[in-house]
């Protein structure tokens, strides 16, 4: 069966998805219980997608989450990086296993860098890293700046690589001034035991697909599959598998030909 929608619902339902249940959020409380719900948040929201971000919901408009995304991790109430897309998002305990399946390096890295899969300077960044984080972003910088010639986008980008693979992710960081992260390892910084008996990758893309339509209330699979990056053809497979198992449902805008996925 296809659900036949119209504009004005779905806008509101994107609305209440960008609450904590009718109201912003103004507390650390508060904020992880977004979190938890959505299972991932980014910071700031993001052009061209219907992805609730952390600043949608915050009684600030910014402020609050510009620290939250500092003092969560610091307090190991969920996790924040640049996980995804090069851009900072919270993902809650609840759906990091299934993230750290599909993107993370389960591999050690000695050998990814042996094998040519890591770096010289991501390397150097992650030895740095494993032998004094948590460590902040300036004194990090300090170390490697003649490593990297003095050149702080490649810097960066080492960085952003290094939390796109999961090794590493913010643990914490200052907020005097322009706020400044510390880095840890990943596996320093989850739950005890989170990483032991990691979801397949079937079923993580699962998880992730059915959070992504909840979160955006409708999306089409290429949508979803440039979102996280994923193949159309195994997207398009995973919903109709998905569909015919009733996790979810297809949807039309009133006369609008495109078929889109919705939460059954």
């Amino acid at each position: 069966m296809t659900l036949i929608l119209d504009n004005d619902s779905v806008a509101a339902q994107r609305a209440a998805v960008r609450t904590l249940e009718g109201h912003k959020v103004r507390s650390d409380d508060e904020a992880v219980r977004y979190v938890d719900r959505l299972g991932f948040a980014p910071l700031f929201r993001l052009a061209g997608l219907n992805i609730p971000s952390l600043s949608d919901a915050d009684a600030g408009e910014w402020e609050g989450a510009w620290r939250w995304k500092e003092v969560l991790p610091a307090e190991r109430r969920c996790a924040y990086g640049k996980f995804l897309r090069g851009r900072g998002f919270f993902i809650s305990w609840r759906l990091f296993p299934a993230f750290y399946a599909i993107y993370g390096r389960m591999t050690d890295a000695a050998d990814d860098y042996a094998d040519g899969l890591l770096g010289q300077l991501e390397w150097a960044v992650l030895q740095a890293i494993v032998e004094r984080g948590p460590i902040d972003s300036r004194v990090l910088w300090a170390e490697m700046k003649r490593s990297f010639g003095g050149k702080r986008a490649s810097f960066e980008a080492a960085l952003i690589g290094l939390q796109a693979s999961f090794r590493i992710m913010v643990s914490g960081g200052s907020l005097e001034g322009w706020s400044l992260h510390y880095w840890d390892l990943v596996e320093r910084r989850v739950p005890a035991g989170l990483l032991t008996g990691l979801p397949s990758v079937e079923d993580a893309r699962e998880a992730l697909l059915l959070q992504y339509v909840a979160n955006t209330v409708i999306c089409t699979e290429r949508e979803a599959a440039g979102f996280f990056r994923w193949d159309l053809g195994q997207t398009r497979a995973l919903a109709a598998r998905l569909l015919a198992g009733g996790k979810l449902a297809q949807a039309r805008i009133g006369d609008d030909p495109v078929a889109w996925l919705t939460p059954a």
